[in-house]
């Protein structure tokens, strides 16, 4: 996708073009919902304060489908909707997202997953951004910080 030009109103456009060519490659949604599955299942399973209610061997499939789909598709609107607060807040909106998203599958599923108040949602939102980060670095998932012009597989604009 190249650098973002300098004007705001060039990098509204250049995010608007990468989450649609975000949300139209199925395989990068593939990939993404995996990785926050078992993010996600990790976290609840390792923080105190954070915990599963009848947990069966199926109920995996459900949280990581129901998160990942969320990170899917919701967490790059509220991404665009917060770019302009990013910067400012040394990234501490992308924790909160994080947080968001992660208070939202506890709503969704409440049946599965016990939040027992608001600390370990967020800690459980920095811990499900690093171990995502980590996962989506290691799967691939994630865009190159630096295009390089002239490099084999990278299309041109």
């Amino acid at each position: 996708m190249g650098a973002p030009p300098v004007s705001h109103h060039g990098i509204r456009a250049w995010a608007l073009r990468r989450l649609r060519a975000d949300l139209g490659n199925w395989r990068l949604l593939l990939v993404r919902t995996l990785t926050s599955a078992v993010a996600v299942v990790l976290t609840v399973s390792l923080l105190p304060g954070l915990s599963f209610h009848d947990w069966r061997h199926g109920d995996f499939l459900l949280v990581g489908v129901v998160f990942g789909l969320l990170v899917a598709l919701v967490k790059p609107m509220l991404h665009f909707a917060a770019l302009r607060y990013v910067v400012v807040s040394y990234g501490l909106v992308l924790v909160g997202v994080n947080v968001l998203l992660l208070w939202l599958l506890s709503v969704l599923l409440g049946h599965l997953i016990h939040a027992s108040g608001l600390p370990p949602i967020v800690a459980g939102g920095v811990i499900v951004g690093v171990i995502g980060v980590l996962l989506d670095t290691i799967a691939g998932a994630t865009p190159p910080v630096l295009d390089r012009p002239g490099e084999p597989g990278r299309a041109h604009e």
